[in-house]
């Protein structure tokens, strides 16, 4: 039997829309011109801002444009001890391939042509208390708290009902299942803890990470 379930009242929006008013954009490269894959461009770290909802500062970066007598405003993610006044430089002036250090005892050999930012990030701090998530997803959207289907209804999800707290049927669905049956394991290949050679190559993944 279908059911209004949350999943198809946040495929309408309403109340579920993320809230945009006070961002600040969108962080991401500079387009790629002519100026910049022959050469380079340089510019100037003119503001560090906070973006409601990011967890991450961004930088406002001002070029100078390469045809027009004009300043280009870009945003990117700030790298960790970067500060106002500092030049960026953009361009092709790398070597045909460079390495980065991604982990410990891991490197990724890129070719220059490739776009990547690699930042020194912070470890997220712990939540700790639910006040704390209230507060972080105030400003994202209306994700949380989630409610267990579990914990529900037979009328509010297709896993409420009952004594105790369980599904009491399959947890996987097909792929063309109606939106209001389409809960649990979606066209899952498979189910449950992984045994035999699986669980041994998984193990080993572990050990070696």
């Amino acid at each position: 039997m279908g059911r209004v379930i949350r999943a198809k009242c946040k495929g309408a929006g309403s109340v579920f829309k993320s809230y945009t008013h006070h961002r600040k954009g969108p962080a991401l490269f500079r387009s790629l011109d002519f100026g910049e894959r022959n050469g380079y461009l340089r510019g100037v770290v003119t503001e560090i801002v906070q973006d409601p909802g990011r967890g991450a500062p961004l930088t406002r970066v001002t070029f100078r444009h390469p045809i027009r007598f004009k300043h280009q405003k870009e945003l990117f993610v700030a790298a960790e001890g970067i500060y106002i006044g500092q030049l960026v430089e953009l361009g092709d002036f790398m070597v045909n391939q460079a390495s980065f250090w991604v982990q410990e005892d891991c490197a990724k050999w890129l070719p220059s042509h490739d776009w990547s930012s690699f930042c020194g990030g912070r470890t997220e701090k712990p939540l700790l208390k639910a006040g704390n998530a209230y507060h972080k997803y105030r400003l994202k959207r209306n994700c949380w708290p989630k409610v267990r289907g579990v914990a529900m209804n037979p009328v509010e999800h297709p896993h409420g009902d009952g004594n105790h707290q369980q599904i009491r049927h399959a947890s996987t669905v097909h792929r063309d299942a109606s939106p209001g049956q389409k809960v649990g394991l979606i066209a899952a290949w498979r189910t449950g803890c992984l045994r035999g050679q699986a669980a041994a190559t998984a193990a080993k993944a572990d050990k070696s990470a």
